[in-house]
Order: C-alpha cells, then sequence, then structure tokens
C-alpha cells in the first residue's frame, strides 16, 4: 500500500464532510460574449485585467470578450499574469497584453496590446505546445523539435537564458522537452523524462534541495524513480508534478497549507499529497504570498483544493484555509472534467463545456459581470469553453467550434 493510500484517510474525511445538496450561486475587443465565426473556427477570449506593476485598466474586463485578430484556427491557450496567448493548428503563437519587457515577442517593447500580434519565432519554428501558466511577465513554447522557447522577462533567470528582456523568442539550453510551466519567476520543464528547473528558489520552489536560485536548468531531487510524469504544474513559489501513476507531488511555498501535506512548512524537495483516489488533473494557483490553491479532479470525479482560502476559491463554502484536502462542493448533477485556478480565484469546466469559477472577483475574474466581490461557491459563468486558464487576475477562455 502507498503512502499516499495510508494517509488519505484524513483527506477523504474532508470530502465527506464537505458533500452535500447544493445549487448554483448566481476595451477595444468586441462583444461581451465569445463568438464562434460561420466557418467552425474556435474563438478565444479574455477577462479579468493583466499587469505587471499594477492594473491597466484599459485591460480590465468583467465579461468574458472576443479576442479580436487571431488568423487562424486556436487549438490551445494560455495565459501569463500579464498576457495572453493563443496556439493555432499550423503551430504560430499569437499573443496579447503588457508588453514593456517584451512579452508579446515580436521585438519591440510597448505598455500594452489590445489586438493581437503574432510572436515571432525564427523560420521553420513550429510550436507543438505552450506551458501553462508561464513565469510572470514571460512566456515559453515547446517546438515541434523537443526544444523550448522563451521570451520577455528572465530577470531572475527563471527562462534559463540570463540577462534581463528577450524581446524574440530565444531557444532554452534544453532538448527532449516534452512539459514545462511557470509562475512568477521560475519555471519547470521535463526534458528526456529527467524534471529540472530554473529561476528563483526562495521558498524551495525549485525542488533542488536548496533555496539557491538557478539560472540554468537544476534537476528536482526526490521524485519516485522510474514512474513518468504526466503533468507540471506551478504558482508564486510552488510547483508540482503529477505522476503516472496517479500520485501527485508538490514543493515550495506552504505559509497557508499550499502543500497540501498537513503542515505550514516550505519544502524544498517534493511532497506528496495524501489523496483518497488517483488524480486525473491538477492545477496550482496563487500569485503572491497572500494567496495559493490547489484544485484537482480525482478517478472517482470528485473535486479537492487545499492552500489559501481568503477569497473562497477553494470552494468548500467557507474561508478557512486548510493544509489538507478538502472537497470543492460541486453543484447538484454536475461533474467537473477540467480544472484551473489563478491568483485567488478557481475554475471548472463541466461535462458539457459550461464554465464555473468561485474565490475572488476584484478584478472580474470571475466573468460573471457581477459586483460581488467574493463567491464561496461555484457559480455558472454562462458560457461554453474547452479549455480556460487564468494566471493572477488574468483569464482567457478557448470556445468549442459553431456547428
Amino acid at each position: 500500500m502507498t503512502g499516499r493510500r495510508i494517509r488519505a484517510t484524513v483527506a477523504a474525511a474532508a470530502l465527506a464532510a464537505a458533500a452535500g445538496v447544493l445549487v448554483a450561486c448566481g476595451g477595444p475587443s468586441s462583444t461581451l460574449a465569445p463568438r464562434t465565426g460561420s466557418s467552425g473556427i474556435t474563438t478565444v477570449s479574455r477577462w479579468g485585467v493583466v499587469g505587471n506593476a499594477g492594473k491597466i485598466a484599459p485591460l480590465e474586463l468583467a465579461r468574458p470578450t472576443a479576442v479580436e485578430g487571431i488568423d487562424g484556427i486556436v487549438v490551445q491557450i494560455a495565459t501569463s499574469n500579464s498576457d495572453g496567448y493563443a496556439r493555432t493548428s499550423s503551430g504560430e503563437v499569437y499573443a496579447w497584453g503588457v508588453d514593456s519587457d517584451g512579452e508579446l515577442g515580436d521585438g519591440r517593447t510597448t505598455p500594452y496590446e489590445t489586438r493581437v500580434v503574432r510572436v515571432r519565432f525564427p523560420a521553420g519554428i513550429r510550436i507543438a505546445s505552450l506551458p501553462n501558466p508561464m513565469p510572470f511577465d514571460a512566456g515559453l513554447a515547446i517546438d515541434t523539435t523537443g526544444h523550448v522557447w522563451g521570451w520577455g522577462l528572465d530577470g531572475a533567470g527563471d527562462l534559463c537564458l540570463g540577462g534581463i528582456v528577450k524581446t524574440l523568442p530565444q531557444r532554452l539550453p534544453l532538448t527532449g522537452v516534452t512539459l514545462a510551466t511557470g509562475a512568477r519567476t521560475h519555471a519547470l520543464f521535463d526534458a528526456h523524462g529527467t524534471v529540472v528547473a530554473c529561476g528563483s528558489g526562495d521558498a524551495g520552489e525549485l525542488g533542488n534541495g536548496s533555496t539557491a536560485s538557478a539560472s540554468r536548468p537544476t534537476p528536482v531531487v526526490g521524485l519516485p524513480t522510474g514512474v513518468g510524469v504526466t503533468a507540471l504544474t506551478s504558482s508564486w513559489e510552488g510547483s508540482g508534478a503529477l505522476l503516472a501513476d496517479g500520485e501527485y507531488y508538490d514543493w515550495g511555498y506552504n505559509a497557508a497549507g499550499q502543500l497540501g501535506d498537513g503542515t505550514t512548512q516550505d519544502s524544498a524537495v517534493p511532497v506528496e499529497v495524501a489523496l483518497p483516489d488517483d488524480v486525473t488533473q491538477v492545477f496550482q494557483g496563487g500569485s503572491g504570498p497572500g494567496n495559493g490553491q490547489t484544485v484537482a479532479v480525482l478517478a472517482d470525479r470528485s473535486v479537492l483544493s487545499w492552500g489559501d482560502n481568503s477569497r473562497g476559491q477553494l470552494g468548500d463554502g467557507t474561508l478557512a484555509s486548510s493544509s489538507v484536502p478538502v472537497g470543492v462542493r460541486v453543484p447538484k448533477g454536475v461533474t467537473f472534467a477540467k480544472v484551473d485556478s489563478g491568483g485567488y480565484t478557481s475554475y471548472a469546466i463541466d461535462l458539457t463545456g459550461r464554465l464555473w469559477a468561485w474565490g475572488g472577483n476584484e478584478n472580474g475574474q470571475l466573468g460573471t459581470g457581477s459586483a460581488r466581490r467574493v463567491e464561496r461557491l461555484p457559480v455558472d459563468v454562462g458560457i461554453r469553453l474547452t479549455e480556460v486558464s487564468s494566471t493572477a487576475s488574468n483569464v482567457a477562455g478557448l470556445s468549442p467550434p459553431s456547428s
């Protein structure tokens, strides 16, 4: 029996306590609802607010609003605190938002862009995936040959490049990369089956056993050997890895129980989270020392969360933070299939494609248009999506193709 199964009684008890019958509570871009074109193309929307030195009022939206100007069919979206990104089926990447540190990757530095620009990769480069989320004020992309490209702010070495600002994509010193993620000033990569990290290590988020920073890839130590990693996730000074056997490990900042191990002590090496069933999908959120939470979908389709809950982002109906997993109070008759989390807000897409959100709404990041600043339970945003991405208070969504 694994350590997860031995310790899972704590998480199972918390889930049972949260169970019950629920009733759901209720810029220049165009339209207040995501649209799909007549040819069946997907549509990207944005809401909330972006910023890298305080929010930018022209880029604040309380309802999902269509992003204009993307040429092609979007197949993936991602966010950083200051920007949104969209990958097309042809392997191109488009970006919008703040560009004061070259975050848009088009060779310029401008205050911000409300319409999309194309990220300028070298000729012949096709992008296969976008890490989600991205490091703060920076972008990352994995190409079809397993190389990683980075651009934007690299002040803490989180792009593994050295230097400060990269206005055009630069190739990172890694090969065979299949997964990547980033937040604040660190990034994680799975390269040839080994998880490595770059950037700041203040709370142990690099997972190398120390709090030292690293501008070149440093291996994460302490993950089980012989088991592949299927997903990487990250938040402000936090990191996590989902293994192929359904176990989940995290490390880094833990002031409000963000590690889910029953303590509030930071860890510079991975710790296993005790969960009552295998994890199928997991996402970390958090944008600063005053927040940080994780939400996970289990194989039995239950949804658990842990960490900071000062805005109700754990979705258990309270404002009490938890250092062990607690059950998200999913509305009756609803099954959450995908989850995501930003700074103080969490999101889920159900089996029918409906988007749900809960937690903080100071900058419109719930997407409901409501003036309520906090929602302790999931609310129906009123749109259908195939993907949602949030970092800090910045949110993007991808709609399904029109029929």
